[in-house]
């Protein structure tokens, strides 16, 4: 197996030489952008053009989005105080490409490369060829570009890291881009560069939404003023106005398009959350598949204003409204690191099945011995309510710390989990933040979809493995942390190892104890299952048992997630408290066949045509494909590997 230094550099060979170079030398991110530079007549061997603004023009260009402009400076020169002495230099680029702001560090700024770098500059893609400034700009996505990573044999001594910042409505507001030699490649650097990108985003969204309430949202109260944490907006009549893309991550699942009422999305109604606002300290908001997060208001003095005028709703009538919807639950502090994707059951388990059973006995017998566990099975089958109970029956004294490892942008992870040191970036905590292992410290810490961590992300948690130490983004020294350590993934991850996606010491490491969960469809106790959960939704409600043997009959994909979000439907549905098989069949139409049920191969086939389907649709952008189906980006991987076959 040749290794990466080694593909890039057949890659480069048969660029240079005109070839087409195929995605597995290289990454796809990159032999994308080769591709446009290529289509557009850039030849890699030529000396690539400069241009550079007038004075005029680049003092025009920074008036033109002052806003965005004014928030650039302001960050740049706090990152300017973290990397000081790492030799980088950070410029902020409009969204064509052309360079606003510079902020330099070290040599760097005197060399070749770093006095091509100025205020004024155009580093587009079409001009430039693939660059982390100009590609970034381009298709939107963070990116790193490292030496004979660029499109032009002049650019291949650079090394450098980009980040999009949006505007609140979605749209490209620039480029923060940092660079350096190649020598000077720093992940720490890359992390903070990372969260400054989305602190600016922050900022931009807040005085651009300055006439709508802004809610702060995260699974953790300390973590709602990090760069972790979810913004929507809602108008005066509570419909979201917009939603930043790390608020569209923790609410996957649900419908978040402009205009949505908040209703919508959570279980209580606007003008109750607005009084839950004023009444308490640590409001929370429980959304509709049942997460509950904390949350802050911001704008709320503008918000008043704009709705002063027409307005009938008095400060007593919101609080009425409390009264009449029963009001918001008691603050609670979640322990969940970011959003969940398994379904838990407040009452327990439900066992009944044979293969549920054996399990739980498993865990009883191996959790004293404080193994790595690993927790596999199809999506929605009840993973993380496993990861709980395993910290329950450890009777460990800390807390259990929950994170989505596909729901965090790769820069973030580290970060998220080992912490950063006070002023890692502008708006930080100033104590810092001790980060998820530490929180978990004496409890649990539950890594689900560990298949996506990226293998930068996968060698730090080795080395954590190793040591049981940590230390934070921007800080030089360790702590020791005793932790129970659950990890999850609804993918194949010996396939992943094969795939060379996953490193397969540390698959060993992590699955010293292998549980893997049985999906619905083969469960024997459904029934119990479809009980319970009406218990919790309706104590009223019941499903008859003709019903029930309906209901077992669904394939269920999605598996008790799914079956969760159906039976909360027929409960909102059902005229009377009995749910019978008229309902059921209403809402599901008929059930397929026997043996369209339990023909595995050709669900196996209708999921691949799915994929690969949107796989083209999208381009062959992996990430973007499994956002939009909610798969991980190794199920994506996989059949898209069968894709190049096929050709």
């Amino acid at each position: 197996m040749l290794s990466r230094s080694e593909r890039l550099k057949r890659a480069r060979i048969t660029l240079m030489q005109g070839g087409q170079v195929g995605g597995s030398l290289a990454n796809p991110q990159i032999v994308q952008s080769w591709e446009r530079c290529l289509a557009a007549g850039l030849d890699p061997c030529a000396k690539p053009t400069s241009l550079q603004v007038s004075s005029h023009e680049l003092l025009r260009l920074r008036e033109q989005d002052e806003l965005a402009h004014r928030f650039a400076v302001g960050e740049m020169h706090a990152l300017y105080q973290q990397i000081a002495g790492s030799n980088f230099l950070i410029a902020f680029a409009n969204a064509k490409g052309t360079v606003l702001e510079i902020v330099a560090d070290g040599d760097f700024k005197n060399s070749d490369p770093g006095k091509a770098i100025v205020a004024g500059a155009v580093w587009s893609e079409l001009r430039r060829g693939t660059n982390a400034l100009g590609t970034c700009a381009t298709d939107m996505r963070p990116i790193i570009v490292h030496g004979e990573e660029h499109f032009f044999q002049d650019h291949c001594d650079v090394s450098c890291f980009a980040a999009p910042i949006f505007h609140s409505d979605g749209t490209l507001a620039g480029v923060l881009d940092a660079s350096s030699d190649c020598s000077a490649r720093h992940a720490h650097t890359l992390a903070l560069m990372r969260m400054a990108a989305i602190h600016m985003e922050n900022s931009l969204f807040l005085a651009q939404q300055d006439e709508h309430i802004v809610v702060l949202f995260h699974s953790r109260w300390e973590l709602l003023n990090s760069v972790s944490g979810g913004l929507a907006s809602f108008d005066t009549e509570g419909r979201l106005s917009s939603i930043n893309q790390r608020g569209r991550e923790i609410l996957r699942g649900l419908s978040v398009r402009p205009g949505v009422a908040f209703e919508a999305i959570f279980d209580i109604s606007f003008p109750a959350a607005l009084s839950e606002m004023t009444d308490n300290h640590h409001p929370t908001l429980r959304d509709h598949l049942g997460s509950r997060y904390s949350v802050l208001w911001r704008n709320r003095h503008s918000f008043e204003k704009s709705r002063s005028n027409g307005s009938t709703s008095s400060g007593d009538q919101m609080r009425g409204a409390v009264q009449n919807t029963g009001g918001s639950a008691p603050v609670q502090r979640s322990t969940n690191g970011t959003r969940s994707n398994d379904i838990d059951f407040p009452k327990g388990i439900v066992a009944s099945d044979p293969r549920m059973h054996l399990l739980l006995a498993r865990i009883s017998q191996a959790v004293k011995f404080n193994p790595a566990f690993l927790v596999q099975g199809e999506t929605g089958t009840g993973k993380e309510v496993l990861a709980q109970h395993i910290h329950v029956k450890s009777g460990r004294s800390g807390e259990f710390i929950a994170i989505n490892c596909g729901a965090l942008p790769e820069q973030l992870l580290e970060a998220e989990l080992f912490g950063y040191v006070p002023g890692a970036f502008t708006g930080a905590q100033g104590k810092g933040s001790e980060g998820l292992m530490a929180a978990a410290d004496k409890g649990t810490l539950f890594l689900d979809e560990i298949g996506d961590l990226p293998m930068s992300s996968q060698v730090a948690l080795l080395r954590f493995l190793d040591s049981h130490e940590v230390r934070p983004v921007g800080g030089v020294k360790s702590k020791k942390l005793d932790l129970q350590i659950v990890t999850a993934s609804n993918v194949d991850l010996e396939s992943a190892v094969a795939a060379k996606t996953f490193r397969e010491d540390l698959y060993y490491r992590l699955g010293v104890v292998k549980l893997e969960l049985p999906p619905l469809r083969e469960r024997h106790d459904f029934g119990e299952l479809v009980e319970q959960t009406l218990l919790e939704f309706s104590p009223d409600h019941r499903a008859t048992p003709d019903a029930i043997s309906l209901l077992a009959r669904y394939p269920w994909r999605g598996n008790i997630r799914e079956l969760r979000s159906i039976l909360l439907q027929l409960v909102m549905s059902t005229g009377g408290t009995a749910i019978s098989t008229t309902e059921v069949q209403a809402l599901l139409g008929s059930p397929p066949s026997s043996s369209q049920n339990v023909d595995r191969s050709s669900l196996r086939a209708k999921i691949k045509t799915e994929v690969i389907q949107m796989l083209q649709a999208n381009g062959n952008n992996i990430s973007l494909t499994a956002r939009t189906l909610g798969v991980s980006r190794n199920t994506v991987y996989k059949y898209a590997r069968d894709l190049k076959l096929g050709h």
